[in-house]
């Protein structure tokens, strides 16, 4: 991302959260109009919230969201201090931090539903529709991880192998999201980082939006297709037949990722 989209970071997070100022809208957009890596943030973002949104989540331990705040806000306040003498720069804006603790909000939410999903697949993905949307969730959620890697190393995405490594904490907690619930059924090894696919060739975010970025390996869910996932962010059952074209179009050695 560049020093000039990094002074719209703020206002792509309330105009997806509806909290924007209409002064501050007119500003965004005339930007928004020219850049497309901050129209791609946006729609990211736009996309995480509605995510989040949608699923109804199980009640959290009393106190949880509150205490996981709390934690968060005081060590904004120790990076605060400790970032002087730029921390005045970062507290021009009296909005931020409102938007700030809730993104937190959601990103709680996000964190108690992939813990409790990884603990509870097994027994509630019965059908291999249910998994394969299951697993359509987890992709999501890694899709947008690895775009936000991109938007922070000049539009490239992690390099293969050990990409999830890249994403560790900072960008993606795993909590079993890195594992396909269509695998769930069958059982897998212990030592299983990973079920997914990633392309081993280097990817940025300048490809085609069709281009396979991550993608499930054969058979996960005894259908005669994949979930893929796509460097724009979707993510699409293709069969098996229309997924082979795919990496041929592309010339991406399956084989290779495989490694």
């Amino acid at each position: 991302m560049s020093a000039q989209c990094e002074l719209y970071e703020d206002l792509l997070v309330e105009e997806a959260l509806g909290e924007i100022g209409e002064k501050e809208r007119m500003f965004l957009r005339r930007h928004l109009d020219s850049c497309g890596q901050c129209r791609a943030q946006l729609a990211a973002i736009s996309d995480t919230i509605n995510v989040m949104k949608r699923e109804r989540v199980a009640e959290a331990p009393a106190g949880l969201a509150e205490r996981t705040l709390h934690r968060v806000e005081r060590a904004g306040e120790r990076f605060i201090a400790a970032a002087s003498p730029y921390h005045e720069t970062m507290l021009l804006r009296p909005s931020t931090w409102r938007v700030r603790r809730a993104l937190v909000g959601w990103m709680v939410a996000a964190s108690v539903l992939v813990m409790m999903g990884a603990a509870l697949l097994p027994g509630m993905l019965g059908s291999g529709d249910q998994r394969i949307h299951a697993c359509q969730e987890h992709l999501k959620i890694i899709g947008m991880a690895l775009r936000q890697h991109a938007w922070d190393h000049n539009g490239m995405f992690p390099m293969w192998p050990g990409w999830y490594m890249a994403l560790d904490y900072e960008y993606l907690r795993r909590d079993g999201v890195l594992l396909c619930p269509g695998r769930v059924a069958v059982g897998r090894q212990s030592d299983v980082v990973t079920d997914y696919i990633y392309n081993p060739s280097r990817v940025t975010t300048n490809e085609p939006v069709d281009y396979p970025l991550l993608w499930d390996r054969r058979a996960a869910h005894d259908e005669a297709g994949r979930n893929v996932l796509y460097v724009d962010g979707r993510v699409n059952w293709v069969n098996e037949e229309a997924f082979e074209r795919l990496l041929a179009k592309y010339k991406i050695d399956e084989v290779a990722a495989l490694r």
